[in-house]
């Protein structure tokens, strides 16, 4: 019995991450991603990352195949990546700035494409 539990919690806490990491961006075509990405100018979107957060790299990985320039600041690698993190008062990683648009709550490609959109 507490096998079944313990396998409903984790089903349910990776259809959460499956639902809050793989949004479909329905209301993007293809054009219109292709057009925001290239409108990216460098220096325009900062990720806060650590080398060993999953969540990060799912971000890394989508912001590459959507074509976005961002750039990683790594608080495994660089301390100072730290000390901006903090500044922030960020809690979690990956922390995102869009155009100084704060993304708190991890990324979100709906809430990234608004940002990049307004």
């Amino acid at each position: 019995m507490l096998r079944l539990i313990t396998l409903l919690i984790i089903a349910g806490a990776l259809q959460f991450a499956w639902k809050h990491y793989s949004n479909n961006n329905t209301e993007y075509s293809t054009n219109q991603m292709s057009q925001l990405a290239s409108a990216v100018k460098p220096g325009e979107v900062t990720m806060y990352s650590t080398t060993e957060c999953v969540y990060c790299r799912e971000a890394k990985s989508w912001l590459n195949q959507n074509g976005f320039t961002f750039t990683e600041c790594n608080m495994t690698i660089d301390q100072r990546c730290q000390q901006e993190f903090n500044a922030y008062g960020a809690v979690g990683t990956p922390f995102l700035i869009v155009r100084g648009h704060q993304m708190k709550d991890g990324f979100d490609s709906n809430e990234f494409l608004q940002a990049l959109s307004s």
